[in-house]
Formats: C-alpha cells, sequence, structure tokens
C-alpha cells in the first residue's frame, strides 16, 4: 500500500477508527493486507496508552492481547527468585514480542514479563480476534513466523553474550553505543546504573564496580543518572588493549 492509497484509506474511517490506524499502519502485515482484511484488524483493535512500568505480560499468565506499539518501547525480560531481572529484547514501534505473540496463538501462558519502558502508546488486539483473522490472513501469517525467527535469533544471541563474554567488555561496548547517540558534547549516556545491570544481565553492584574503575582510569565521569565520556580510546582498550595503537 502505497502513501497515496494509505491516505485515501485512512480518508474513509470513523474517527474510532483512525487512532487505530495509525498504529497498525506500522505494521507490514497490515500496510500489505487487503482492504477488507485491514478493515478486520481494525474493528478488533482496542487503543492502548499506559504509563512507564506498566506490567504488560506476567510469566506463567495467559495473554488475553496482542499488544503492538505505536510510540514508545517494551521491555521483555525474565526475573529469578531472588529477583535478579535479565532483559531479553525491546520492542519498539511496527515491531512484536514473540513471548506475546506465541502466548497469544497458542491459548498458554507467557514464560517472560514485559513492561512498558516509558510512557507507552499503541493497542490491543484480543487473543482470540487474533488467531480467527491469522487464520484468513496471508500476510499476517508471514509476518508471524519471520517475526518469531528474528526474535528467537536475538534471544540466542543474547543468551550467548551474557554467559560467554566478559562484563567489563560488554559495559564498554554497551556505553559506546550510548554515547554514539548522544547529541550533546562532549557526549552523555542518561541512564542509571540500575538501568544498565537490567540491559546487560547483571546485578547493579557489578555495574558500580566497573564503572568506578572506569570513572578512575579517567575513561569516563560519573555523575548523578548520567554518565559522560571523557577518553574514547581508553573505553575502548577495555574491549581490545590494541586499539589504542590504531
Amino acid at each position: 500500500m502505497d502513501a497515496m492509497a494509505d491516505d485515501r484509506f485512512a480518508d474513509t474511517l470513523e474517527s474510532g477508527h483512525r487512532f487505530a490506524h495509525e498504529v497498525l499502519r506500522n505494521y507490514s502485515f497490515y500496510v500489505n493486507s487487503a482492504a477488507d482484511q485491514r478493515m478486520d484488524l481494525l474493528r478488533a483493535a482496542h487503543p492502548l496508552k499506559v504509563e512507564d512500568g506498566h506490567l504488560l505480560l506476567e510469566a506463567g499468565y495467559a495473554c488475553r492481547d496482542v499488544v503492538l506499539v505505536g510510540r514508545g518501547r517494551i521491555r521483555t525480560y525474565i526475573a529469578g527468585e531472588s529477583g535478579r531481572e535479565v532483559t531479553l529484547y525491546y520492542v519498539h514501534a511496527g515491531e512484536s514480542c514473540p513471548v506475546n505473540l506465541g502466548a497469544a496463538m497458542m491459548g498458554i501462558g507467557a514464560f517472560a514479563n514485559a513492561r512498558a519502558s516509558g510512557e507507552l502508546v499503541g493497542a490491543t488486539i484480543p487473543a482470540r480476534d487474533f488467531r480467527e483473522i491469522g487464520a484468513r490472513n496471508d500476510a499476517l501469517q508471514d509476518y508471524l513466523f519471520s517475526a518469531t525467527v528474528l526474535r528467537f535469533g536475538e534471544v540466542t544471541d543474547r543468551v550467548r553474550e551474557i554467559t560467554m563474554r566478559r562484563i567489563d567488555h560488554r559495559l564498554a561496548e554497551y556505553l559506546l553505543r550510548k554515547f554514539d547517540e548522544s547529541a550533546e558534547s562532549p557526549p552523555a549516556a542518561e541512564v542509571t546504573q540500575q538501568d544498565i545491570a537490567l540491559d546487560l544481565g547483571t546485578a547493579r553492584e557489578v555495574v558500580s564496580r566497573r564503572l568506578h574503575e572506569l570513572d578512575g582510569a579517567g575513561a569516563v565521569e560519573l555523575r548523578r543518572g548520567k554518565i559522560i565520556l571523557q577518553d574514547r580510546v581508553a573505553l575502548r582498550r577495555v574491549i581490545d588493549p590494541k586499539s589504542a595503537a590504531r
């Protein structure tokens, strides 16, 4: 569906369906569906707006709805009996959560948790409606297969990284990515130690110790809720000691 066709389709919608259209247009299965199939999805969709930290999925419990992101993101994670959490992945606009999709399509309990990370705006489709629509919508079936395969590949890489790579290497790479995304000068990462620990799948105390080592080495400067880049070469040297000579 090209931009002009999308605009014409949107003009035919009642006001109650336009919000769902704005969310669903981020998803290829919606864009690639025929007009009558798009209307099936719109009729089934309900608006969603929740605050930071809102629990969307809970491990062991059935998924009543499929959650589609229009703005914001979802953090999907597993939690141990000790309360320690390990982030599996984030879900952004146009992306899906295979934990949510799998549980909803199969009618089983989720094996992980999911919370809004910041304010989340999107739409939900009841699992039963999503299954019924998927049974007759080829574009949705293709999307379910590809989205699930890609995400589980990401989860596999995540587990491999946590179990096989040193935390100081992963922390340095994490910070470099954050600094590359920063528009400040010098680059800054506005993130808490707890957030870093969740993203890296380790304990906050481990992150705190490693960050203070980097601060002592002059690679970064620690401030409340913010980390400032001081020496990029020193930070890269953590990952590859030979990088300083390049």
